[in-house]
């Protein structure tokens, strides 16, 4: 083995990092220059827009046609199924000027098409080079700058160093939505980068009003939040609480009462809340203290633990229950399923993001639950 074949296989992590890094900061890109869109996330091709499909590839080494024949092919065998589509190879080759854009020849696509594995009409190849352009485009550095210029636009960031913290939050979000959702459920927008960045910001605000100003007046400011509007009762709304070892579930009880009796109302329309319970939480024995405290739930098992249905949680057979209570592993599902009017985050040390189709989202540094009787 050569030592430039050695050296590369000993780099595979460090590329392999790297590349994922690239398309984190190409999916940024997308949603700033889109957005009133959806971007999708490793769907049919690592990038989607409607009808509209992208491979992101970076390499350090000159440009050929075998570098580019795996992403093609992708995209090709896409095309075969779906000829409505347009497509873009994203990417960067150290010998080629960033802003370059061309198609493929028709000797080109012969030879990647050469191994191609599958039956095709031969008349397809030729439509799919109208369809298909290769974009070459920054290197990794100067479209990490890029990115950071355009999230201190929009988000009005003080300096570079703020710039690069909100960046780290938002590659944060891209990988939270690829690896929680299915194929077809990863999207960003720059909506959900706002919520993810606002969502940063309040629990930094939080953590320097309590250091600055006292828990007890944080409490109070919090408890404005939860008294100076009206309840919506027809609102989907999701309370999450982080637990510990130390976490007392008669307090979680006191809280699950409350927050029953405060929302929960059966008059036409009513919406039971939803509440969940993540970090190292005892859930069997919090839901046991929960039913005997007076807190009715409905945790879409039916009786005596039985399977967990989905549909049952979000649509119970039985009406009389003004709670529902859903794992943290079945989380990801019901947030597809269900479209959440008010996301409230209870935490002691990490806050949680915001989902991304939550409407309205309120982040609240607790020490205690117990401190919740002040609050809600």
């Amino acid at each position: 083995m050569s030592g430039t074949a050695v050296k590369r296989e000993r780099d595979g992590g460090h590329h392999a990092i790297k590349g994922f890094a690239y398309q984190f900061d190409a999916s940024l890109l997308r949603a700033f220059d889109n957005p009133y869109s959806t971007v999708e996330l490793e769907g049919k091709q690592d990038l989607s827009l409607e009808n509209y499909h992208i491979q992101v590839k970076h390499r350090t080494d000159r440009f050929s046609i075998s570098a580019i024949a795996p992403a093609v092919q992708l995209m090709f065998r896409q095309f075969i199924s779906d000829n409505g589509c347009q497509f873009l190879l994203h990417c960067h080759f150290a010998d080629q000027e960033p802003g370059l854009e061309r198609e493929l020849t028709a000797q080109e696509l012969e030879r990647i098409l050469a191994g191609f594995p599958e039956e095709f009409d031969k008349s397809i190849s030729a439509k799919f080079l109208s369809v298909c352009r290769i974009g070459f485009r920054s290197n990794y550095i100067d479209q990490f700058n890029e990115v950071l210029a355009r999230i201190s636009q929009h988000f009005h960031t003080r300096d570079v160093d703020e710039a690069c913290y909100f960046h780290a939050i938002l590659h944060g979000h891209v990988r939270d939505i690829i690896l929680s959702n299915p194929i077809g459920g990863r999207n960003i927008s720059l909506r959900s980068l706002r919520a993810a960045v606002s969502a940063a910001r309040t629990a930094i605000f939080e953590s320097a009003y309590v250091e600055q100003r006292g828990y007890d007046r944080y409490l109070k400011s919090v408890r404005k939040r939860y008294t100076l509007r009206e309840v919506n009762i027809t609102a989907e709304r999701l309370f999450s609480f982080e637990c510990d070892q130390m976490t007392d579930p008669e307090s979680l009880a006191e809280v699950a009462v409350m927050l029953q009796n405060k929302y929960s109302s059966f008059r036409a329309g009513g919406k039971a809340p939803y509440l969940t319970f993540r970090g190292t939480p005892d859930e069997l024995g919090i839901k046991r203290t929960l039913w005997e405290a007076g807190a009715r739930f409905n945790d879409g098992t039916g009786y005596h633990g039985g399977v967990f249905r989905m549909d049952e949680l979000i649509d119970p057979p039985v009406r009389d229950l003004k709670l529902k209570i859903v794992s943290g592993v079945h989380l990801p599902e019901l947030l597809d399923k269900v479209r959440f009017k008010e996301f409230h985050d209870f935490y002691l040390n990490d806050p949680l993001r915001t989902p991304h189709n939550a409407v309205r989202a309120s982040h609240v540094f607790l020490r205690s639950f117990e401190d919740l009787s002040h609050v809600l």
